[in-house]
């Protein structure tokens, strides 16, 4: 029998040791073995891997433990935390909450052959959007390579947080939709305009009817730089021309690069 118990923000699993049991285990995103007992922790949101990997009569699960516990979504509030503007700063945290569920579940990488480690699996997409901004943060650090005045950094930390926001497109496409930047753009103009004006922060409204928006959308269209065309070699997307766009695909293509790791230990 598979103990289940709930320890503070942990499930503890416990078992008579079997082989077939530890590999199944070893299948779930997030475990940790702890040698002392002798037992595994899991995150609370892989309860319904546990259900899928274990038939119910083999497992013996704890009443207060959560059957259909949902993961919140990454609130990103680190990021948002270092920008200044706060018309930017609203804005940004409502188009992160406008963004389909996927762009807080998938990886980084449809086909795993793209990103490095760290944006691979589970919230790799997620994972890969933080490493874009850290890096345009640290880059801020050097006044030898960018002289960016204080909007234009956070005009480039607000695209960055986006640019990805519709990857698979607005249905959640199996795969990378080439076309991704334009969509995303598109998708939140769409949902400004739907969403009833009463609802919707002052700060949002300033930022999409004044110059900002438009400072924004283009970096957000040209992050992809020279991998702009079909597969038909037409161009599909604009190239970065302004010292933003360039700086924003720059850091985008930084975050992808199978050679960079990203300690998200360090703030």
């Amino acid at each position: 029998m598979i103990k289940v118990i709930k320890i503070n923000d942990s499930l503890n699993i416990s078992f008579n040791y079997d082989a077939d049991i530890v590999s199944k285990i070893k299948s779930i995103p997030g475990r940790k073995y702890n040698p002392s007992s002798k037992s595994w922790d899991i995150p609370l949101y892989t309860i319904k891997i546990l259900l899928t990997l274990f038939d119910e009569s083999e497992l013996d699960i704890a009443k207060d433990v959560e059957l259909d516990y949902v993961k919140p979504k990454y609130d990103f509030k680190h990021e948002l935390s270092t920008i200044t503007n706060n018309d930017l700063k609203v804005f940004a945290k409502w188009s992160l909450d406008m963004l389909p569920d996927y762009f807080y579940q998938v990886p980084a990488s449809s086909t795993g052959k793209y990103h490095p480690n760290y944006a691979q699996g589970e919230e790799g997409l997620i994972r890969h959007t933080q490493a874009a901004v850290r890096i345009a943060n640290e880059l801020f650090k050097c006044e030898t390579i960018q002289t960016f005045i204080d909007i234009e950094k956070d005009i480039i930390r607000v695209s960055l947080l986006l640019h990805d926001g519709v990857k698979h497109g607005i249905d959640g496409s199996a795969h990378t939709v080439a076309t991704h930047p334009l969509e995303v753009v598109k998708y939140l103009e769409d949902k400004y305009y739907e969403v009833d004006e009463d609802t919707l922060p002052e700060e949002v409204i300033e930022v999409m009817e004044g110059n900002l928006w438009e400072g924004i959308s283009y970096c957000i269209k040209s992050h992809m730089g020279q991998w702009n065309k079909d597969y038909e070699e037409e161009d599909i997307l604009p190239k970065p021309e302004t010292p933003m766009e360039k700086f924003i695909h720059m850091c985008d293509y930084l975050a992808s690069r199978k050679l960079l790791e990203v300690n998200f230990e360090v703030m």
